[in-house]
């Protein structure tokens, strides 16, 4: 196959290249691709060859052993192989062939083992079912709290009419998911000209050639496509995510033909398309499962709306199970966050205003509890579908902090003359702090370097003591290297320094109590664990605490429990 390449400078031109070209601006590597399944496949590959493999693919294909190593321990060399063998299996089967064709292209212009391409491609699908399993071995009853105090209402940040300066619609997105160094380590802007299709442009990473998650196409509509990990609706038999999203990108000029196109599919897992039309000004926010689809318009009257990771339809929410109470809690913190950050710049909206909601940090005095801009956001965008142009951020996750570089995908070209956004202050010892905490993540998750992982831990507490939750984390840093003495101060400091979340006390006086039961000190461990249990806490806390209240805390040899760093938790104490 022969593939035409164009490394030259950006050029200021209003005419679109023929022919496949990649070029890098400020880090981000922009693309053009073009004609049928395989052919787009391939170019991608051949152009991106060098960075795939340090792409999420790869990490996805081994990311299920590191979440089953957490758990399941010596097992999991078993158990690993043959979950690829039979569940990856059968979500690869249902791959459209459309995507298999893209991803067989890819693989051979990259000159990779195709086998190592869909073990990747299957894994968001193969998680959920995973996640899902767990639900119905936990069964911690609905998230129904979290539901009700979280109201009506949509997040991704959009807005338009009156609330933006010139009337025209603006998506803002963050993609909050796995590989926090590894997607944004070579994010690609990709424009897709398909063989008799529309033209659109993706926001993804080097290895991700289909547009199917955060894109924008040429008639004037925008897609995003938020996860729902806690309900045990996941099956078997559906589509994968990625190829449906892509087919609304390709074909749908308004939201009935998105919403037509959604309904003719059926999901393996359980998600939301968020869907803007630039030109009508309204919004679809498609919900499913894969027994129940809800289609819920946003009229032009409305000019702005939000959406997290939680159902809005009655029917869907009563399947989101309450397993982890700090995923649920950040949810709605971060959609009402998002929801008055709009109101209050109502009217005056433009891309770097959207950009300021992506990268916000809530309004806590904890980092993780409310932001906007989290560990794993690994790529934000903010599209302004009615003229084609896009603001893509660059950097490292959290990126919705770092600048954001202007497109066009009328003109298929970096478009300087849209201006950029600039980065947030980078320099403040918070945001140096925050940095060195997503570094631990990395060394402890990808690494699995526990003392480089710790000592990045220490950092951060120095930079920014008054976090409790890296403390927190802290602690459980040294429970697993058996450092109880420290891991018993880190915890003392959580509390000393307090937290608005109740929940949050009840689970630091848990971990108190059972490091000192460690250190030989019964009577004090008790009185933690009746602190514990005098606080409003999640379920799983509560019967950690019974538990350890009724008999001393003494965990296996080898098996210390691992800290969940998105929220700076123990998801099953």
């Amino acid at each position: 196959m022969t593939l035409m390449m164009n490394v030259n400078e950006t050029r200021e031109t209003e005419v679109r290249r023929a022919g496949p070209w990649r070029e890098q601006v400020r880090g981000l590597n922009m693309l053009k691709v073009e004609g049928d399944d395989y052919e787009m496949g391939y170019q991608h590959g051949q152009m991106l060859a060098a960075e795939i493999p340090e792409g999420p693919l790869p990490y996805y294909a081994s990311y299920t052993t590191k979440i089953l190593g957490d758990t399941l321990g010596p097992l999991t060399t078993v158990l690993a192989p043959l979950l690829k063998a039979t569940i990856g299996r059968q979500v690869e089967r249902k791959l459209s062939p459309s995507v298999r064709r893209t991803l067989e292209g890819m693989a051979e212009g990259a000159g990779m083992p195709v086998r190592a391409v869909l073990d990747g491609a299957t894994l968001p699908d193969a998680l959920l079912w995973l996640a899902s399993r767990l639900m119905q071995v936990k069964n911690e009853g609905p998230a129904m709290h979290h539901r009700l105090a979280l109201g009506l209402g949509c997040t991704s940040a959009l807005a338009w009419g009156g609330a933006t300066k010139d009337g025209m619609l603006l998506h803002g997105r963050n993609l909050d998911y796995h590989g926090v160094e590894s997607w944004p380590k070579h994010p690609a802007v990709i424009f897709h000209a398909p063989t008799g299709a529309m033209r659109y442009v993706s926001v993804a990473s080097a290895g991700v050639p289909v547009g199917g998650f955060t894109s924008m196409n040429e008639a004037g509509l925008t897609l995003t496509v938020h996860q729902h990990m806690f309900t045990a609706s996941a099956r078997l038999g559906g589509e994968p995510i990625g190829a449906v999203g892509e087919l609304v990108m390709r074909h749908a000029r308004n939201l009935d033909d998105a919403e037509r196109i959604l309904g003719e599919h059926t999901p393996i897992g359980c998600w939301t398309y968020v869907i803007a039309d630039g030109n009508r000004r309204e919004v679809l926010i498609w919900e499913e499962n894969p027994v129940r689809k809800v289609a819920r318009r946003v009229s032009s009257s409305e000019e702005m709306c939000n959406y997290t990771n939680i159902y809005l339809d009655p029917e869907l929410g009563a399947t989101e199970d309450n397993l982890y109470g700090a995923y649920w809690r950040h949810n709605q913190a971060r959609y009402q966050r998002a929801r008055a950050l709009l109101e209050q710049g109502r009217g005056a909206h433009d891309a770097k205003s959207i950009a300021a909601i992506l990268g916000d940090e809530g309004d806590s005095d904890c980092r993780l509890s409310k932001s906007i801009a989290m560990l794993m956001t690994v790529a934000s965008v903010v599209f302004r579908p009615e003229d084609g142009a896009l603001w893509v951020a660059t950097g490292t996750a959290p990126t919705s902090k770092n600048a954001y570089v202007p497109f066009s995908l009328k003109h298929e070209r970096h478009a300087p003359e849209l201006g950029e956004v600039p980065s947030q202050d980078g320099s403040a010892p918070s945001a140096q702090a925050f940095r060195a905490y997503r570094d631990a993540y990395i060394a402890n998750m990808d690494e699995d370097d526990l003392p480089k992982a710790r000592r990045l831990l220490s950092e951060a507490t120095r930079l920014a003591p008054e976090q409790p939750l890296y403390h927190f984390v802290s602690g459980h840093l040294a429970l697993a290297q058996d450092d109880v003495r420290f891991a018993a101060d880190c915890f003392q400091r959580a509390l000393s320094l307090g937290h608005e979340h109740e929940e949050r006390l009840a689970s630091f006086h848990l971990w108190r109590g059972r490091a000192l039961d460690q250190l030989g000190q019964r009577q004090e461990a008790r009185r933690h664990y009746l602190h514990a249990l005098g606080h409003r806490a999640d379920p799983p806390v509560t019967r950690a605490a019974r538990r350890s209240l009724h008999r001393p805390y003494a965990p296996k040899p080898g098996r210390a429990k691992k800290v969940e760093f998105s929220f700076g938790e123990v998801m099953a104490p």
